[in-house]
């Protein structure tokens, strides 16, 4: 009984002083989390559009070891010092950690990357990368987050894939096609898609005698300040679907702004296309 006791007790070292060793080579990190990723884009039609978002700084003593954020943005190969968060602008969190918003404005954006207006378009990337400097001189920032860090709880990327879009939020004068389609071919019984420029309400739709489909040309004039497209239901909306296309005054800068339906829900519609 005593030598069992005795090879028990060895084996029971012997296996914590194995864990000891792996142990020895690791250190302790700190992480930024995303508690709530609040706007995830920028609107080339808004400058007061922003970037927005609610994180959580964890390190081995809770955040007490967090010396400041660094906030960069990226643009075509550029990378630029947007903003700094020390570790005053961080209220404590529910869990006990420290909690700030980050919050960049396609304004401050552009400013600091300094771009005209002419240089950025929908569609281009402005990446958010963050960047976690401790007291202790470390940093840490997106190439040291492992897949396990980038999802599920932590959701610690440290970097945004923040892109620019393009969606009108007052009227922009051009030309704008409905292009209208009934695949049973006897007009949209009922449905329509309504035009509100400053106000005034124009309705659109498929007639019988048009059948299986029509194109309405609506104008946005020069000077016009406010606009809104509208998706009335009909009898049969799984047979009506439409597209809308944007094009200049001028007759440039053809593109899709809306393409919806069969089966479209009713109510105001979203359109977005690039100037």
């Amino acid at each position: 009984m005593t030598f069992s006791v005795a090879i028990f007790m060895v084996a029971c070292q012997e296996s914590d002083n194995a864990i000891d060793a792996v142990f020895d080579g690791t250190t302790k990190g700190a992480i930024i989390r995303t508690v709530s990723l609040n706007s995830g884009q920028f609107n080339s039609y808004d400058l007061n559009s922003a970037f927005d978002v609610d994180i959580e700084v964890q390190d081995e003593e809770n955040g007490g070891l967090m010396e400041k954020v660094n906030v960069y943005l990226g643009f075509k190969g550029t990378e630029v010092l947007a903003k700094t968060l020390t570790a005053s602008s961080f209220t404590t969190g529910p869990f006990g950690l420290p909690r700030a918003n980050i919050r960049v404005t396609l304004s401050e954006a552009v400013a600091a990357l300094g771009l005209s207006s002419s240089q950025y378009t929908g569609g281009d990337a402005l990446p958010v990368r963050l960047e976690l400097v401790l007291t202790d001189g470390r940093v840490f920032s997106g190439d040291d987050a492992s897949g396990s860090l980038q999802g599920s709880y932590f959701a610690s990327p440290f970097k945004y894939n923040t892109v620019i879009k393009c969606i009108p939020t007052s009227a922009v004068a051009g030309i704008y096609t409905i292009a209208m389609v009934d695949s049973y071919g006897d007009g949209w019984n009922g449905a329509s898609v309504d035009v509100t420029i400053d106000g005034t309400t124009t309705s659109y739709t498929v007639t019988a005698a048009q059948g299986a489909n029509a194109t309405h040309v609506v104008t946005v004039p020069a000077g016009a300040s406010t606009m809104s497209f509208a998706y009335t239901n009909g009898a049969w909306d799984s047979e009506a679907s439409y597209v809308i296309s944007y094009t200049k005054l001028d007759g440039t800068s053809p593109q899709t702004a809306l393409s919806d339906g069969p089966s479209s829900a009713g109510g105001t519609k979203v359109l977005s296309f690039c100037q």
